[in-house]
């Protein structure tokens, strides 16, 4: 016999999904702050648990052959080894928002640029989020 999980399971923001557009408009502000236009990130998770979203990515220059990093305060960091191109982000749906499509309808609780290590390991704790939606 079958029992289904009385645990939450986090969904994932599939290319096309409108709340997922919003959500990555809102989780890259800082990257556009930090890099302006020349990073993109190439998403590898993006789950949904609740009003709690998970991003892991990539980190990619958009002019080939010119680092993203170039002229930042990462360019120091990457010169001595202590970045890598991940960025990961958490973020919450505001709860004064019934409106999931909106990139305003979204805060980053917190995130990471460039980590070295699993930056996000504590979040779970810090944030009262679930551990099922970092994938542990």
């Amino acid at each position: 016999m079958y029992t289904p999980s009385a645990r939450p399971v986090p969904v994932s923001l599939n290319p096309g999904d409108p709340v997922r557009e919003a959500v990555l408009q809102a989780a890259t502000a800082r990257l556009d702050q930090e890099f302006g236009d020349r990073v993109q990130v190439a998403v590898e998770q993006l789950d949904r648990l609740g009003p709690w979203v998970f991003l892991q990515g990539t980190m990619r220059g958009t002019e080939p052959g010119r680092s993203y990093y170039a002229g930042t305060i990462y360019e120091n960091k990457r010169a001595d080894g202590v970045m890598s191109d991940v960025y990961v982000a958490l973020l919450k749906k505001r709860s004064e928002t019934n409106v999931d499509d909106d990139p305003r309808s979204w805060r980053v609780a917190n995130c990471a640029i460039g980590p070295t290590d699993v930056a996000w390991l504590t979040w779970p704790d810090e944030h009262e989020v679930p551990q099922e939606l970092f994938g542990f």
